[in-house]
């Protein structure tokens, strides 16, 4: 199996882009696949969401300049998901279109899958990251929420995405968007959910798994909450992980 990469991409914040990167690791991992993690945002929450020191001595930007000594932490139950910590130097570093997709060549087939956390950011914006970590990819992938922020965002995202295909020959897929942290009973969600997918530009991007909203276990268990509720979202990834592969074949 050669590696798959993909990258985790928003035009917007706080839709659980980190937090959807990480399950997505795991549920790979638990399925024997050797995983590299990605941290591509200056402002390192996927490091901070793995417990990576402040002073990870190899960091993306070394990875970027092809520096030698390769050092991922790493993570894991079978320590099969390996991480490469982000660093804040990367919003002024002068990165080429190509310089990831470079890098990531002398890997070879080293792992199975690599995910790319990736700041929210619009691709109209000049040389973005973003965008760099589009160029190095086989897929991209977008959570968004039930909100009209999000949703703008993700209409003006896909045709950037394929017009950036098309201009740079680029062959990446676009695997789609998923609502993430959504309340099912919330007829927001049931509503933008249905206005998607009966949209004829739209419903082929659509997945039809959607992350339902994390319970605060211990606030749950004291309000009655069913076991089935606490481990919701839990599920919801793994089907979400199931969905991307079946996408991918």
């Amino acid at each position: 199996m050669s590696t798959k990469v993909i990258s985790v991409l928003t035009q917007k914040g706080g839709v659980g882009k980190t937090t959807t990167t990480i399950h997505l690791a795991a549920g790979f991992a638990k399925k024997g696949s050797k995983v590299l993690v990605i941290d591509f945002d200056s402002q390192k929450n996927l490091s901070l969401g793995y417990k990576l020191d402040d002073d990870t001595p190899y960091t993306v930007v070394d990875f970027l300049e092809q520096k030698e000594g390769l050092e991922f932490t790493q993570k894991g139950e079978h320590n099969n998901i390996y991480v490469l910590a982000g660093s804040e130097q990367l919003e002024s570093y002068r990165l080429g279109r190509y310089a990831l997709r470079e890098s990531l060549e002398l890997l070879e087939d080293f792992f199975d899958y690599v995910l790319i956390d990736c700041p929210p950011k619009p691709l109209s914006e000049g040389l973005t990251l973003g965008e760099v970590a589009v160029c190095a990819s086989d897929y991209v992938l977008s959570p968004i929420k039930d909100d009209e922020y999000s949703l703008a965002g993700i209409t003006s995202l896909i045709p950037s995405l394929l017009n950036l295909r098309e201009r740079q020959n680029l062959n990446f897929e676009y695997l789609g968007f998923f609502f993430n942290a959504v309340l099912v009973n919330s007829s927001d969600f049931r509503a933008y959910y249905n206005d998607f997918l009966e949209n004829e530009f739209t419903k082929d991007y659509l997945l039809r798994t959607f992350i339902r909203q994390d319970i605060n276990i211990k606030k749950a268990i004291k309000e009655g909450k069913t076991i089935f509720q606490i481990i919701s979202a839990s599920k919801d990834y793994k089907n979400l992980v199931k969905e991307l592969k079946a996408k991918m074949l």
